[in-house]
């Protein structure tokens, strides 16, 4: 009886050790609440007859079946609760557990919430000099068990300026340490990937309709006023668009099936930057009837610039183009 007593409290002792940054009150037992803080990401572990076994459940477990408990570190330098039973009770455990469904994937997060991530790069990026336009590079690192970054690289749409691609890895590579909860004895290194959105400075973002046959913008930043086409508006837009590929493409144009997006910059005067024209998104289409959309982009007439305040602003606009033309919807100009 002596010897069931200093093992109960043996158990409850260690019990208190690891878990009391769970404990609200002596009777209320918290779950843990994103965003996760330092000591939500400690990790209670037991092993049974030197054993861990997924989804086993110490509180359902009879005290006076534990012929021996010791606290001590396993062999992933953890430190845990290592517990001596019989062969029938370690047998019982385990078929306990498998009828416990358990996800044991680690959860990792920026310090405060990855919300806090966001406004953390905000804060830090250092947009290249001379930098133009807007344009996104994900960043693929490694997070440690310690929450520590290495090996940021560039896995998705590098940037054609380097400058970017530098900044891109610099911003990763200074990451505060991130926070991880581990379920299981081994800890793993985790491997995650950031977007990293560059903008030019001073620069307002208008985005087309990428999805129906239209050129209505929607207001992505706080401009008061978007730009409108001189000649005849949205509808006279399309139809000076369609007019100038119906001229520079072959009677075969009937016969492709697809669309591209191009995006380009509409100036404070109101007239387009050839030079920024380009493609951010094609299906389908052979590169000669995305080069003559593109040509036909530049032959369009001027806008009556976007706004802000009554002051005209520089300003990114979108616009898709279909194939075969919608001739039905848009007549050419006479």
């Amino acid at each position: 009886m002596k010897k069931l007593f200093l093992i109960s409290l043996l158990i409850a002792q260690a019990c208190i050790a690891f878990a009391q940054n769970f404990c609200v009150n002596d009777t209320i037992v918290r779950e843990i609440q994103f965003p996760l803080t330092v000591r939500d990401t400690e990790t209670v572990l037991y092993y049974y007859n030197n054993e861990w076994i997924r989804g086993a459940d110490l509180v359902k477990m009879p005290v006076d079946s534990i012929q021996k408990a010791e606290v001590k570190n396993d062999e992933y330098g953890n430190r845990a609760l290592f517990l001596t039973v019989s062969p029938e009770t370690l047998a019982h455990i385990k078929a306990e557990a498998r009828k416990i469904w358990v996800c044991d994937d680690p959860q990792c997060e920026f310090p405060g919430g990855n919300g806090k991530l966001k406004e953390w790069i905000k804060e830090n990026i250092r947009i290249p000099e001379g930098f133009k336009g807007s344009e996104q590079v994900f960043v693929k690192f490694t997070v440690h068990p310690d929450g520590s970054i290495s090996d940021a690289k560039i896995f998705r749409g590098p940037s054609k300026n380097e400058a970017v691609n530098q900044e891109a890895l610099r911003l990763v590579n200074a990451l505060p340490k991130f926070r991880v909860k581990y379920y299981t004895p081994q800890k793993k290194d985790l491997y995650l990937y950031v977007p990293i959105t560059f903008k030019e400075p001073g620069a307002i973002f208008i985005r087309g309709d990428e999805n129906k046959f239209n050129t209505q913008t929607t207001n992505a930043t706080t401009v008061e006023e978007i730009p409108v086409y001189i000649n005849g508006g949205d509808k006279g837009l399309l139809r000076d668009l369609y007019s100038n590929l119906s001229s520079a493409t072959s009677s075969q144009s009937d016969s492709i099936k697809g669309r591209c997006v191009f995006k380009f910059v509409i100036s404070k005067d109101g007239t387009i930057e050839t030079e920024t024209i380009e493609l951010v998104r094609n299906t389908s289409l052979p590169e000669e009837y995305v080069n003559a959309a593109k040509e036909a982009i530049k032959k369009l007439g001027k806008f009556e610039p976007g706004k802000m305040n009554g002051t005209p602003k520089r300003v990114w606009f979108n616009l898709p183009v279909i194939y075969p033309f919608p001739l039905d919807k848009i007549k050419p100009s006479e």
